[in-house]
């Protein structure tokens, strides 16, 4: 099992990686910021 630092890392990384294709695709940061509170909602509705 992860410890929790290392867990921590990997999602900062995933997620710096998200935002980063989706400014690559011309997404703005508020639509950004959006499209991630809705996937971090998602993700506390299914634990």
């Amino acid at each position: 099992m992860l410890d929790a630092v290392k867990k921590k890392e990997m999602i900062e990384g995933i997620v710096k990686d998200i935002m980063q294709r989706m400014k690559d695709q011309g997404m703005s940061e508020e639509d950004i910021l959006i499209a991630m509170e809705k996937i971090s909602k998602q993700a506390e509705e299914d634990e």
